[in-house]
């Protein structure tokens, strides 16, 4: 029998959908769905992480609030949410890395994981491990397998909240909130990656209501708040 594990800090509400405490302790909206011409999806899926963790608030990333630029997390804020502009070709999991850590060191770890494709069962391991063990959400990529034709590879950033196991213990599925699809309502994720298969270059399915796509899973965040 298969079964689920989610991050404990969600819940789904009648009216919002999908809700986690802020550093308020108001219990907020959590997903956030990005524009159509931008690709700012790991700064998406940044906000969600740190909302998740209770490290910022709702009312801090609205686009109606003035940040308070006098702290570090204002700061930071201001940087993702004022200073980068429009987007256009993704955000480089190396660099957002290190302007967590500029930022956030003394609030915040990082721990960065670069893709490597002769390490699959790893990766999934190393986000089954901190999902079910440590209850954090991890910040993830995907990698599409490109069109024929194309050379050139795309990416994608999504937030991993969960994990479908099948009757043996074994992961069998990565339950994320994308911020390139629709807002959850009746489920805590809207986006699925199919790991059960691991026998080609891009062994996984990448599955949203939108869209269904091969891939092969990219760079890694962990973000894990300091004692």
């Amino acid at each position: 029998m298969t079964y689920i594990n989610i991050v404990s800090n969600l819940k789904l509400h009648p009216q919002k959908g999908l809700v986690s405490k802020d550093c308020s302790g108001k219990w907020v909206r959590i997903h956030h769905q990005q524009g159509d011409l931008d690709g700012a999806c790991a700064v998406y899926s940044l906000m969600m992480n740190l909302l998740i963790l209770g490290k910022i608030s709702e009312e801090e990333i609205s686009i109606d609030s003035p940040i308070n630029k006098r702290y570090n997390r204002g700061k930071f804020l201001s940087h993702f949410l004022e200073e980068q502009g429009l987007i256009r070709n993704g955000y480089s999991y190396r660099c957002l890395a290190k302007e967590i850590r500029d930022y956030c060191s003394k609030e915040l770890c990082v721990d960065a994981k670069q893709k490597n494709p002769q390490s699959l069962e790893n990766a999934v391991k190393f986000i089954d491990d901190n999902i079910t063990k440590n209850d954090l959400p991890i910040i993830i990529s995907v990698v599409y397998q490109p069109k024929k034709g194309e050379s050139e590879l795309h990416s994608h950033a999504l937030l991993a909240i969960g994990i479908e196991y099948n009757e043996n213990d074994i992961p069998i599925k990565l339950l994320c909130l994308d911020p390139g699809a629709s807002s959850p309502i009746y489920a805590k994720w809207n986006c699925f990656i199919d790991t059960s298969n691991n026998n080609s270059q891009y062994p996984y399915w990448y599955v949203t209501d939108r869209v269904c796509h091969k891939v092969v899973l990219g760079d890694m965040i962990l973000i894990m708040p300091k004692e």
